[in-house]
């Protein structure tokens, strides 16, 4: 009998939008690519290279289309932010299929990131830095009217 079995990182970002008194206004989710500096980040880990963790998320105002071979930036990058504390008891779960889910989220204020918002990554720097990710999906015209939480499912 032959086994196989494929390890495909996928994810998606959920973008939920906050109003000025906490609640819950909008929400969404979209798949989003894991680009091949991000593999290639992951496989860095197997030859004992010293790798920086992702540790950021960037969100920015391109719109030309995710391609994963190529795409090592944001198109036209705008505001970055430390990801929020990931308490592996918490974000580190098991999927029904026994795979491994971890989930990276980012709290944008008020004055954060303000923008026609179209894109986001992830990255292992608070600036450059290899991107792990990225996704493009419909503009949020955001403002100082509400806040964004970006939620971020990886799947391995």
């Amino acid at each position: 009998m032959k086994i196989q079995e494929q390890i495909n990182m996928q994810g998606w970002l959920s973008i939920q939008v906050h109003n000025t008194a906490g609640e819950l206004c909008k929400q969404f989710t979209t798949k989003n690519s894991i680009v091949l500096a991000g593999r290639d980040l992951v496989a860095k880990m197997f030859i004992h290279e010293t790798i920086d963790p992702v540790s950021h998320i960037a969100v920015g105002t391109g719109t030309t289309p995710v391609d994963p071979a190529v795409d090592s930036a944001l198109v036209t990058e705008l505001f970055r932010k430390t990801i929020n504390p990931i308490d592996p008891s918490i974000h580190l779960t098991t999927t029904a299929e026994d795979k491994k889910k971890v989930m990276v989220t980012v709290d944008l204020d008020f004055t954060e990131g303000n923008g026609a918002l179209t894109e986001a990554g992830m990255f292992n720097a608070d600036a450059a830095g290899v991107m792990y990710n990225r996704v493009v999906f419909p503009a949020i015209n955001k403002t100082t009217d509400f806040r964004l939480t970006l939620i971020w499912e990886i799947i391995f």
